[in-house]
């Protein structure tokens, strides 16, 4: 069973507790599910739609199909309309049918199953709501039951009335004809999460001691996470200069760090990575990706900073890259990225995108995780060496406050005890120290740094983040295609040639104009001197991520 309702309607319409409960639902009843969450910048005002996708059978994509819209007034079920068919079943406020239908006779003939009732008080939400429950033939007790999950916070009063419109619809609303999907519960209830909260509680729950942020969308989320666990310290910066900088002198006082931003703002923290780099301080960057360029169309989806993660300042140095493609992803990624800046004393950047930042989803049982600091001296000698040219190249550190822990922090080239040094020699050193920290980085480390699916077809997908979802459901229909996901994408490993260079056909699927990840592994790997390799790719950088409809133009 595969089931999408899209939710539409001005932000001030409680689109978003509508959406909530819906998901509650189905997580409640074991369905897998993610979302789609498209909003204008003018948030308050104008059209916004958020899609739900149910399966049973953990198949999640996302579509453009509409099989339910619940529409919060005729400017939003307007937009909808070319996206309707006639399997549609629409859920409205008689008022707003009304009005539209005065230039949309196709409303009320038929072309639609049309689901409305009068409603006379501010509980539009509620209603529709539960004439989709009712049409869904969903139990009512489990619906009361997410209504107070979602309204619990509010006042006892409004609770109550949101439970008696829920009574009296199931018990006076007709409906001819109710949905033939059967909705019954699978198993039991499953645990649902947006990706920014579990990307925030898991960092938290290895250890995050420090976080620094100033609100940007679509990463604002985390901050607010973080405020509200009342577990880390954190300061809400003016600027990106300053969440920079207030991150990397955490770092220096030995506290396990994390900070964030979007493409604009990444451009502000330039001068502190390079800083980073230089001192050797542990540091994970959250890097999250939306429109560009400049500021407008900020609330909308692309991936076009894939570019300036992998160069992100001005010098010649090594660091780390990743790209989670899952919600369990974004739980493991955060332990695996604060513990690769602790370890390898380098600079971590986790590239995410808006699409994935808001994607609500069910996860699977979560393992637990050891933290790993690494090299600790609990005893430094007298001659501490902060930057030691061991054999690891990584050099031990020590806890602000140890007894012969002293060293200054300089972005000047430096010896191994930290002062400034311009002889030729140690410079060439220092380098060597810097970029062989991450040799053999993939024999030392036990993920997965790519994925494959179906290894034996001819035709290979190449993509990243959340996009997983609907390029795997597009396989298990169409065999002849495999697909590859890349988390990694600096360090680059190597043995992801050997999957793709006996291939007849590879096809780079990612949301920008420029083929960023295309250019990058070809150039890596030398693909255009492979004769025998065909390389294509399917881009969209229209706002909107892909939809299993993109997909089926690869059988043409």
């Amino acid at each position: 069973m595969n089931l999408n309702t899209r939710i539409t309607g001005p932000a001030w319409a409680w689109i978003n507790s509508t959406v909530d409960i819906i998901a509650e639902l189905f997580a409640e009843l074991w369905y897998d599910l993610i979302t789609d969450i498209e909003y204008e910048s003018r948030i308050k005002w104008w059209v916004n739609f958020f899609d739900v996708n149910i399966c049973d059978n953990t198949s999640m994509f996302l579509t453009k199909k509409v099989d339910i819209i619940l529409a919060f007034n005729s400017e939003s079920l307007e937009r909808q309309i070319p996206k309707l068919n006639s399997q549609t079943t629409l859920i409205i406020n008689k008022k707003w049918l009304d009005k539209l239908a005065i230039d949309h006779p196709e409303l009320n003939s038929g072309s639609f199953n049309v689901l409305s009732i009068e409603i006379n008080d501010k509980y539009d939400n509620t209603y529709l709501l539960w004439i989709y429950a009712l049409y869904l033939n969903l139990d009512i007790d489990i619906i009361l039951e997410k209504i107070w999950n979602v309204f619990a916070k509010k006042w006892e009063e409004v609770v109550e009335n949101n439970k008696n419109i829920v009574r009296n619809i199931f018990n006076t609303y007709k409906i001819n004809k109710v949905s033939e999907i059967k909705i019954s519960r699978i198993g039991k209830a499953r645990e649902l999460i947006y990706w920014n909260k579990s990307l925030t509680y898991w960092a938290i729950e290895w250890w995050l001691e420090f976080y620094s942020a100033y609100p940007m969308t679509p990463a604002s989320t985390i901050l607010t996470e973080i405020i509200n666990s009342k577990k880390v310290k954190y300061i809400q910066n003016e600027d990106e200069v300053a969440v920079a900088n207030s991150a990397l002198w955490a770092s220096f006082t030995w506290a396990r760090v994390m900070c964030w931003t979007s493409g604009w703002g990444f451009a502000l923290m330039s001068e502190a990575l390079s800083f980073a780099v230089q001192a050797e301080f542990p540091i994970t960057v959250v890097l999250a990706q939306r429109a560009w360029p400049s500021t407008w169309t900020p609330t909308y989806h692309e991936a076009w900073d894939i570019n300036y993660a992998l160069n992100p300042t001005f010098g010649d140095f090594n660091h780390v890259v990743m790209y989670p493609s899952s919600l369990e992803e974004a739980y493991y990624f955060w332990w695996l990225a604060l513990n690769i800046a602790d370890k390898y004393q380098t600079q971590v950047i986790l590239l995410m995108d808006k699409q994935s930042s808001e994607l609500i989803g069910t996860v699977s049982k979560l393992k637990t995780i050891i933290v790993d600091r690494w090299i600790i001296l609990e005893n430094p000698p007298i001659d501490y060496k902060r930057y030691e040219l061991s054999e690891s190249w990584i050099s031990p550190r020590v806890k602000v406050g140890t007894k012969n822990w002293d060293f200054i922090a300089t972005s000047y080239e430096h010896d191994e005890y930290w002062a400034t040094s311009e002889n030729s020699e140690n410079k060439k050193s220092m380098t060597e120290k810097r970029f062989k920290k991450l040799n053999d980085f993939f024999k030392k480390e036990w993920y997965n740094w790519y994925e494959v699916i179906n290894s034996d077809a001819k035709k290979m997908i190449i993509t990243t983040s959340f996009t997983r979802y609907t390029a795997e459901y597009f396989i298990r229909n169409n065999p002849e295609f495999g697909l590859i996901i890349v988390k990694f994408l600096k360090p680059l490993d190597e043995k992801l040639l050997e999957e793709i260079k006996w291939k007849e056909e590879i096809i780079f699927v990612e949301n920008n104009y420029s083929w960023q990840i295309e250019n990058y592994i070809s150039k890596e790997f030398g693909l255009k001197y492979i004769p025998w390799l065909k390389i294509s790719n399917m881009r969209k950088y229209d706002l909107y991520p892909f939809y299993i409809e993109d997909f089926e133009e690869l059988k043409k």
